[in-house]
């Protein structure tokens, strides 16, 4: 008995046993931990991902806009030559007088349209921005509503509790239905029990455009304006609640949920572009560059000034040739494309996960991006390019410069896209 005693006091095999144990349980919490800042990650990324494709969206619509408006500039500028060229001819003709007088007026009434109607298209380019933005913001915030189940698509459309009762091509057939989320050849409210039950409430919130009305604002249409700020938001819950279903306005309060906020200007501040005074401003220049006038004959500047300006003034009222950003001038267009920002907030909630060993704890995280359009260049501008690519060509033929010429480069309306900010 002593000698087994002896011998199991000098027995030392089994000692790294407690030591494997201890290396497991730190590696486990080590891995857990690791997993668990990686979905950390994943949801902040997705948070961070939906405010900047939002913001992107936002301004690519607000570039199409300030492109189609240059396009409009442009035409505009051709009308008012087409005019004058009417006009004068008109004069020529016997009854020329009341001939020109209804050219100018048809034309002049038309150029006016084309004004207003783009002083409404600037309204709608925003509400435009803010829906894209909405759109994209949801799309990429990484909804993970889980979506119903074969068996409660059965059971809630068809009344069928006992799917193993159904023959192979009634399960195909209902599968169908089920994969395409509608039937046709159904009544509607089948038609909307199917929907209901085939797809995620948060499909049916995006499909319908529901995102872009929250019953603060409701639908925008033409002519509407949308406000500076607007705010949507999606909730749900593991068991299948969602707010759309629910028709409720209190997402925050499911489980998981999204709010969107997007802030930006409601209208781009358009005016009538004067034609006449910038070709004489750059005739003007273009004379004061290349003439220089001796000491005892510089007050010809300054009368010239004087007499002409307020004749192209006056003329340019006459014959409106295309639009401008607010004054026309280089700041006005700045203010309103390179310094005016729209900004998309993404708040993403969602609960907290437990895989028994450790309870992932998400919370609720929030992203922002803004983004704007901007000059690439200093010759980008929606006012019509002709006069001063026609002074640009006067000024090479009277410079020996021979009779090279760019009219209508259509690049010069091109306005790029960029984030600002992103957080």
């Amino acid at each position: 008995m002593f000698r087994f005693f002896k011998n199991k006091a000098r027995y030392d095999r089994g000692q790294l046993f407690p030591y494997l144990i201890a290396i497991l349980v730190a590696v486990l919490t080590v891995a857990m931990i690791t997993v668990n800042l990686g979905q950390l990650g994943i949801f902040k990324t997705d948070a961070s991902n939906a405010a900047d494709a939002g913001a992107l969206a936002a301004a690519s619509t607000l570039s199409s806009y300030l492109l189609g408006i240059g396009f409009q500039s442009d035409q505009m500028c051709g009308i008012m030559l087409v005019e004058v060229v009417a006009i004068i001819i008109a004069i020529c003709t016997v009854y020329g007088i009341p001939v020109a007088i209804a050219i100018y007026i048809a034309l002049t009434i038309k150029q006016y349209v084309t004004y207003f109607k783009a002083m409404e298209d600037g309204k709608m380019a925003w509400s435009n921005a803010k829906k894209a933005a909405l759109q994209y913001a949801f799309q990429n915030a990484g909804v993970d509503e889980p979506r119903p189940t074969f068996k409660s698509f059965l059971a809630n459309v068809y009344g069928i509790s006992d799917p193993d009762g159904l023959s192979p091509g009634q399960i195909i057939y209902y599968n169908r239905i089920y994969a395409l989320g509608d039937d046709p050849s159904a009544s509607e409210s089948t038609r909307r029990n199917i929907k209901k039950y085939s797809q995620t409430g948060f499909s049916r919130f995006m499909e319908g455009s529901w995102y872009w009305d929250d019953g603060a604002w409701g639908e925008i249409k033409p002519g509407n304006i949308a406000p500076a700020i607007v705010t949507n938001g999606y909730g749900w819950n593991a068991n299948g609640l969602n707010s759309f279903d629910a028709g409720s306005d209190d997402w925050g309060s499911f489980e998981n949920s999204i709010r969107v906020q997007v802030m930006g200007n409601i209208m781009y501040p358009l005016s009538m572009y004067n034609p006449a005074e910038e070709l004489w401003d750059n005739i003007k220049d273009w004379i004061e560059d290349k003439i220089v006038l001796p000491w005892w004959l510089e007050w010809l500047d300054d009368a010239m000034t004087f007499l002409i300006w307020p004749a192209a003034s006056i003329m340019s009222e006459l014959l409106p040739g295309g639009l401008m950003m607010g004054s026309g001038s280089t700041a006005d267009l700045v203010n309103n494309t390179d310094n005016n920002h729209i900004t998309v907030t993404v708040q993403r909630k969602k609960h907290d996960n437990n895989l028994g060993l450790w309870r992932f704890r998400y919370g609720t995280v929030q992203s922002q991006a803004s983004s704007h359009t901007y000059r690439d260049t200093g010759d980008n501008d929606i006012k019509p390019m002709l006069f001063e690519d026609l002074a640009h060509f006067i000024g090479q033929l009277f410079s020996g410069g021979g009779w090279k010429y760019e009219w209508f480069d259509t690049e010069k309306h091109l306005f790029e896209t960029e984030l600002v900010t992103a957080r």
